[in-house]
Parts: C-alpha cells; sequence; structure tokens
C-alpha cells in the first residue's frame, strides 16, 4: 500500500524456557520434500481440504438452515442440532454473524439463492428495526423487530460491518458497503471515548476508557475485508490504528504476552482491583484464545498492506501465546497473570482451537513454518478427538475457521504445497 506500509519492527526469535518448547526441525523434514508441503493433518492438502468443504455441506449448513427465520426475517441466536430454534429474542451479536455467514456461504460455498435470500432479508430487518440514527444498532429485538433494548455495546455493530460486506459482495449495493463504513466510524468513536464502559460486553460494565483486546481484534477482522473491496482512506488509519494498539500497547515483549485489558491511558493497570466492592475480577488476565485471534488477525491485515515485518511479529507473538499457554491433550489457556502458568485442571473453550487452527494455517501457507505445522498437526488431532464438542451451534469462529481454511489451502493446492512468495 503506497505511503501506508505498516512500519513496526519483527519481534526476536527468543522463546527459550516456555513450558511446551520443543524441536520443530524434525516434524518439517517428515512432511516437507524440498519446499514443496505435501501433508499436514494427518491428510493430503486436498483431503485436508474436502474434510473442510464436506463438513460445511453435510453438517454446519443443513443444520443452520433451520436458523432462518422465514416468517419475519432475521435469525436465530444459536440452532442446537437436538433443539428447535427460537427465534423470540434476536441479539446483534448473533444477527450481524449470521448475515455474514449466510452471504459467505452464498459467495463462496454453496451459491445457494436462499442463503442470499436469507442474508438479505436478515440485512432488511435489522436496517429496519435495529438500525438507529446515529448508526448504532439496538443490542436487542423481538422475533418482529420490535425493540428490546438500547445499543448497549460494540460487538454486534463489528458483526455488521463483517456481515454488510460479504453481502456487499453479492448485492453490489451501495448501501450496504457505506452503512459498513458508517458503522466503523460510530464504533470507533466509541472505542476510544474516555466514557465508554463495554455495557453487556461479555461483562456487565467496566471501568469508563478500559480498553479491551478483543475490540480492537474483532473490529480489524471486519476492516480488513472491508478495505479490500472499499478503499477508504480513513478506514485504512483506524485498521493501522487497531494494530499499533494491539502491537504497541497490549503486547509485552517482556513477558510474552498480550494483556487483556489496558486503562484509559493504554497502560497495563497497576492498581489492584481484585478485592474493590463488588468488582470480581484481575486487570493482569491474558485470554489465550482472544490473544491468537488478535495475532492472526493482525498478520491479516499485514498481508492485504503488504508488509513483512509486522506478519512475521503476529506469527512471533502467537508463537508466545501457544508456547505459553497450548497445553496438549487440554487446549487453549488463560493465565491469571503474565508471571502464572495454565491450570491443567482449568476452564478450556473449545472453539479457541478453531482461531488456533487458523492461525497455524495462515502462518504455515506463507512461510512452512515448521512449529505452525506441528502445532497445526497437534491441535487437529485433539480437536477431531472430540466431534462431540464442535461448536456446531455458533455463528462466527467455528464456521470461519472451515471458510477461511478452504480459501488457504485451495491456494495451497494451486501452488502445489509451495509457500506464498508472501517474502519475495
Amino acid at each position: 500500500m503506497a505511503g501506508g506500509a505498516l512500519l513496526l519492527p519483527a519481534l526476536s526469535n527468543n522463546l527459550n524456557g516456555f513450558g511446551n518448547r520443543r524441536e520443530h526441525s524434525s516434524v518439517a523434514a517428515d512432511i516437507l520434500n524440498g519446499r514443496q508441503l505435501d501433508r499436514l493433518g494427518g491428510m493430503t492438502l486436498r483431503e485436508l481440504r474436502d474434510y473442510h468443504y464436506d463438513y460445511l455441506m453435510e453438517t454446519y449448513v443443513p443444520n443452520w438452515n433451520r436458523g432462518i427465520d422465514r416468517d419475519y426475517g432475521g435469525f436465530a441466536n444459536a440452532v442446537h442440532p437436538d433443539r428447535e430454534p427460537d427465534f423470540e429474542r434476536k441479539g446483534m451479536y448473533h444477527q450481524g454473524r449470521a448475515v455474514w455467514v449466510f452471504s459467505y456461504l452464498y459467495n463462496h460455498i454453496t451459491g445457494d439463492e436462499r442463503h442470499l435470500e436469507a442474508a438479505v432479508r436478515g440485512r432488511d430487518f435489522l436496517v429496519e428495526n435495529a438500525l438507529t440514527d446515529d448508526n448504532r444498532w439496538r443490542s436487542f429485538v423481538n422475533r418482529r423487530g420490535e425493540p428490546q433494548s438500547k445499543p448497549l455495546d460494540h460487538y454486534g455493530d463489528i458483526y455488521m460491518v463483517l456481515g454488510l460486506t460479504e453481502l456487499y459482495k453479492a448485492t453490489d449495493d451501495e448501501r450496504d458497503i457505506e452503512l459498513a463504513i458508517d458503522t466503523a466510524h460510530s464504533i470507533m468513536d466509541r472505542l476510544v471515548s474516555p466514557s465508554y464502559q463495554h455495557i453487556e460486553a461479555h461483562v456487565t460494565a467496566l471501568e469508563p476508557g478500559t480498553r479491551r483486546l478483543p475490540s480492537w481484534q474483532h473490529f480489524l477482522s471486519a476492516l480488513t475485508p472491508l478495505l479490500k473491496v472499499r478503499r477508504d482512506p480513513a478506514i485504512e488509519q483506524i485498521a493501522l490504528y487497531c494494530v499499533r494498539v494491539m502491537c504497541e500497547h497490549h503486547w509485552q515483549p517482556d513477558s510474552g504476552v498480550l494483556l487483556e485489558v489496558l486503562d484509559d491511558h493504554f497502560r497495563p493497570y497497576t492498581f489492584d482491583v481484585s478485592a474493590w466492592g463488588e468488582v470480581d475480577r484481575s486487570h493482569a488476565t491474558i485470554s489465550g484464545w482472544h490473544s491468537i485471534q488478535a495475532c492472526w488477525m493482525i498478520m491479516d491485515e499485514s498481508l492485504r498492506v503488504e508488509n513483512p515485518p509486522t506478519y512475521r511479529q503476529g506469527v512471533e507473538m502467537g508463537m508466545s501465546t501457544l508456547e505459553k499457554m497450548y497445553l496438549d491433550g487440554k487446549g487453549l489457556a488463560g493465565l491469571d497473570n503474565p508471571g502464572s502458568k495454565p491450570e491443567p485442571e482449568g476452564s478450556f473453550a473449545w472453539g479457541a482451537l478453531d482461531d488456533m487452527l487458523v492461525y497455524c494455517l495462515m502462518a504455515i501457507e506463507h512461510s512452512h513454518n515448521p512449529q505452525a505445522i506441528d502445532y497445526y498437526n497437534r491441535c487437529l488431532a485433539l480437536h477431531n478427538s472430540h466431534p462431540e464438542k464442535f461448536v456446531i451451534q455458533g455463528l462466527l469462529h467455528h464456521p470461519r475457521r472451515f471458510f477461511y481454511s478452504i480459501e488457504i489451502l485451495d491456494r495451497m493446492i494451486d501452488r502445489d504445497g509451495r509457500i506464498s512468495g508472501f517474502f519475495g
């Protein structure tokens, strides 16, 4: 991108001392033939690609076809295979994701006009009933579209940007992309506001001005696709800002972690609030799931603007995250603070494996990184050992892993397993 390349330095490769450290060179030797990658996850690249496609077509899509509200428009928030869909309370957190899922299915997977119709009717339902005059979206409406809340947080708005962008690819309707851009600006206003409290964004409320890692990463994950279809100078700078905040402020190079929250001045908290009145949280936590997402989203934006140093930084931050927080046979954990270790008997979100696989595959495509190959093989084996834990009812992380894996593997297959050439 002329005049807009990111100039962040690459991290050092000193990851020694992490508890999950192992030798990776033998893994690469077993799998690579010269500079061609022949197999991954115990399959040929074609078999691995077909595994993702077949799962979508045979399992995920049939289940989610039931989640379309064909009477009023919009979608169920979740569709469990063994339950009837519930359309009575529609949350923007899920509705924007659903517009994206069905638009993406139409554009890239199924070409089914019914999926396009579902996305268009979903967008129309939400524009009519949830959009406010200041380009925000009501967090909840009922099945008929009657308001159930005011706009509470920014996440549903972020997913609406993602959905409108993907829908624009199918409709070529300027109103979709313009509304996506207007919504992005309204999100940015909130994220830098000294009074914004993330009300009902997974927590009741945070201190005014709190900066959260997942805000920047999810926002970036919607801005990168938008900028691939519409080059807007102001949105370009917002995307750069998201990358810079994560790399310069949330990333702690001395401890090799991405802090989950920062104060209103983008600094780590020093005041202990863990026993402050009714507050029951620490300001020093690290989420392995949010961290690995942030890394592949930084990598994706770096690929878009063709900036190898920042792409490498995303890879190295991700490797540091995995070395510190991935436990074989368990999954991706979190940390109570930068100096702690993951608790083997703690809670492991299965959906985090979907994003770990996206991160590894993105690293593999452009560098054949042997650590990424090793982690991909281990993670895929763990993920597939418990198919009953697949988050089939979900509308973002789980389908995105399958969507993006097919995109990446198709490119790798077209190159006969050779690296992309991004690094020259």
